[in-house]
């Protein structure tokens, strides 16, 4: 899969595919998260979303890194992170009622074959417009 993420030539279209196919990939993680967490006024399910990572996308030693997040995203109530770690982990006053952990070990490997499945959809399509990118490029060159 590296290989033909490199073939794409363009490293931005690669990361662009790439992110695509990890937010797909990451959905039964999401949506179990969802189904275990308890309700009270529905305030943390809602909260828990797929996006970009800080740093998604970061240059190693090894090349390149695209990472994706599932998590509680606290832009509409920045309390909403707290309440999480509270039902994950429990305090003095409340037991754990953990739902992301157990939604990670039920649905890892649901969500690997889907990114694999997914990544060769995304970059056969990236492919694809490429082409006919380059084709209307040739075309126009040519006074077509």
């Amino acid at each position: 899969m590296e290989a033909a993420l490199r073939e794409l030539g363009n490293a931005g279209a690669a990361r662009r595919t790439a992110e695509r196919a990890l937010k797909k990939a990451a959905e039964p993680i999401r949506d179990e998260w969802e189904s275990l967490v308890p309700v009270d006024q529905g305030d943390l399910k809602r909260a828990i979303k797929i996006g970009r990572a800080i740093k998604a996308f970061q240059r190693t030693s090894r090349g390149q890194v695209v990472k994706t997040f599932v998590g509680v995203d606290e832009s509409q109530d920045a309390r909403l992170h707290i309440y999480a770690q509270v039902q994950e982990f429990g305090n003095e006053n409340n037991p754990a009622q953990p739902a992301g952990r157990p939604a990670w070990e039920s649905k890892k490997y649901e969500a690997l074959d889907r990114l694999a499945d997914d990544l060769r959809t995304e970059i056969m399509k990236t492919a694809e417009r490429a082409a006919r990118k380059a084709a209307r490029r040739a075309a126009r060159g040519n006074g077509n």
